[in-house]
C-alpha cells in the first residue's frame, strides 16, 4: 500500500519491457523518493511522470511511444508538470525524439540516466543498487551484468546498451544480502547474457553461484537468458548438486538450422545444439528446459522451418517461445534480402506452438500423481482455486501456474503439493495430507 503525505510532490512509473528493464525502473523510483517524491500508481495525481522504456523490436518501439503520448496527456488532464523517459527507446531514439515529441522534459538513456536523474533531482550519496521493489516481494530479480557482446546480427542490443560488462561479485552480494533482508526468498539473476557474467573479469557463473549459495540462504536461486556456448559441464554439475539452484535452464536457441544459425551469427551450431540438450537431459535428469525461436529470419525455408519442427519433436521442450523476426534498422540481418512473408513468418510461428502445445501438456502430465514444491504467490481468482503457485520449473509471468485447490497458505511460502491433474500449460495440485 502506498501512503501519500499532503502537499509532497508524487511521482508515477510506467515501466515497459524485460525482468533487467523492470530493475532500472525499481532504481528510478528510488533516487525520486530519496529527493523527497511520494510515490503514486495512479498518473493522474503525479506530478512528475516517468516512462523506462523497451526498444528491442518494432512493437516495443511502438508501444514506448504510445505511453510516452499517454502520459503526455496528463499534463493537461492532471498534475503532471514534468515527463521524463529512459531506457532503451531514449538511448536509441534520444536525438530524434526531442524534435518530434517535444512534450518530453527530459531524456535519460540505458548507460546516463542514473547521473541525468540525480543532477536534476539534485541528490548524491545514493546506493547503486537500492530499489523500490514490487510486489510479490518474494521473488525478486538481481542483474548481474550489463550490455552483450555477441553482436548476433538479428539483435540491436549490444548498440543501445554497450558490449557485456560484468558486475563485481561484491556488488551483487551486498545487493543479494539486501534483496533477503527485504523478504526475497527466491533469487532470480538475469543479465543479456547470464552465462556470459565473469569471463570478461577472470569469475563465472558457477563461481558466483558458488559464492551465493555459501553466503545466502534464499530457498531457490533460478538463472534466466543463458546462452547454449556457456551452459557447460561445471554449471551442470553445480546444478544437479545443489538442491536451492532450480534446475531451470532458460537457453534462447534462435534456429536449428544451419545456413540460419550462421546468418544469425549464432553458436554452437545445429549437432552441438543436439548434443548440449542431450548433456543436460543426461546430467540434470529432473530439469526444466525452455527455450525461444526467431521465424521468418532472412533466408529461412520451407526446409529450414521442418528442420525446426523436426528438432521440437527431438528436444520436447517443457516451455516454448516463438516469435516472428522483426527487422531492426541498424542490425546486419535488416540489410539481408529473401526474407519470408510476414504471413509466413505468423503461420510458421503458429504451427511451430500447435506442435509445442501437445507436448507440453504430454510432459505435465507425466507430473501427475507427484509431489512437487511449490512457492505460492497469491489468492487465486479463479473460484475454482484456492491459491496459484509456481513450481521450480515455471519462471514468473512467462510460464504456468500451479492452481491449488483447497487449503490455506501464506504468499511467499514454500510448501510440497501433490499433482492432481494439469491443462495444456498449468498444473492442479493439492496439499499434502496431514499426518
Amino acid at each position: 500500500m502506498l501512503f501519500i503525505r499532503k502537499n509532497m510532490k508524487k511521482i508515477a512509473l510506467q515501466n515497459l519491457g524485460c525482468s533487467k528493464n523492470q530493475i532500472d525502473g525499481e532504481r528510478i523510483l528510488n533516487l525520486f523518493r530519496k529527493a523527497g517524491y511520494e510515490l503514486t500508481e495512479n498518473p493522474i495525481d503525479a506530478d512528475c511522470i516517468v516512462v523506462n522504456t523497451c526498444a528491442f523490436i518494432q512493437e516495443a518501439q511502438q508501444e514506448a511511444i504510445d505511453t510516452i503520448l499517454e502520459s503526455a496527456q496528463f499534463k493537461q488532464t492532471g498534475k503532471c508538470k514534468k515527463l521524463v523517459v529512459s531506457g532503451c527507446f531514449s538511448e536509441r531514439f534520444r536525438e530524434s525524439a526531442i524534435k518530434e515529441i517535444p512534450e518530453v522534459d527530459l531524456w535519460a538513456g540505458v548507460n546516463d540516466w542514473e547521473q541525468i536523474l540525480k543532477d536534476d533531482l539534485q541528490v548524491s550519496g545514493i546506493s547503486s543498487f537500492h530499489r523500490e521493489l514490487s510486489e510479490p516481494f518474494a521473488t525478486q530479480y538481481l542483474k548481474i551484468a550489463e550490455g552483450c557482446s555477441h553482436n548476433c546480427t538479428f539483435c540491436i542490443i549490444p548498440s543501445i546498451r554497450g558490449h557485456f560488462r560484468s558486475r563485481s561479485t561484491e556488488s551483487i552480494l551486498e545487493e543479494a544480502l539486501w534483496l533477503y533482508e527485504k523478504g526475497t526468498r527466491e533469487l532470480i539473476i538475469v543479465a543479456q547474457d547470464t552465462s556470459f557474467y565473469g569471463r570478461d573479469s577472470g569469475s563465472s557463473l558457477q563461481k558466483l553461484l558458488e559464492l551465493l549459495l555459501r553466503k545466502t540462504q534464499f530457498n531457490w536461486i533460478r538463472m534466466m537468458y543463458l546462452h547454449p556456448k556457456f551452459v557447460d559441464d561445471g554449471l551442470l554439475t553445480l546444478v544437479e548438486k545443489e538442491q536451492r539452484i532450480c534446475s531451470y535452464f532458460d537457453i534462447p536457441l534462435q534456429h536449428i538450422s544451419e545456413p540460419i544459425l550462421k546468418s544469425m551469427n549464432r553458436t554452437p551450431l545445429t549437432s552441438d545444439i543436439y548434443k548440449l540438450i542431450e548433456r543436460i537431459r543426461t546430467k540434470v535428469p529432473d530439469s526444466t528446459i525452455r527455450s525461444s525461436f526467431i521465424l521468418g529470419f532472412p533466408g529461412e525455408t520451407e526446409k529450414d522451418f521442418r528442420a525446426l519442427q523436426k528438432f521440437i519433436e527431438f528436444a520436447r521442450f517443457d516451455k516454448l517461445g516463438v516469435f516472428p523476426y522483426s527487422p531492426e534498422d541498424g542490425t546486419k540481418a535488416a540489410e539481408m534480402s529473401k526474407r519470408p512473408r510476414q504471413s509466413t513468418a505468423v503461420k510458421r510461428c503458429e504451427e511451430l506452438m500447435l506442435q509445442q502445445r501437445e507436448i507440453s501438456r504430454e510432459v505435465l502430465e507425466m507430473k501427475i500423481g507427484s509431489r512437487i514444491e511449490v512457492i505460492v504467490e497469491d489468492v487465486s481468482e479463479d473460484p475454482d482455486f484456492n491459491f496459484e503457485a509456481r513450481s521450480r520449473g515455471d519462471a514468473p509471468e512467462i510460464d504456468g501456474k500451479v492452481m491449488i485447490t483447497n487449503g490455506s497458505f501464506t504468499p511467499g511460502s514454500f510448501e510440497e503439493v501433490l499433482v492432481t491433474g494439469t491443462t495444456d500449460y498449468d498444473l492442479y495440485a493439492e496439499p499434502l495430507p496431514q499426518p
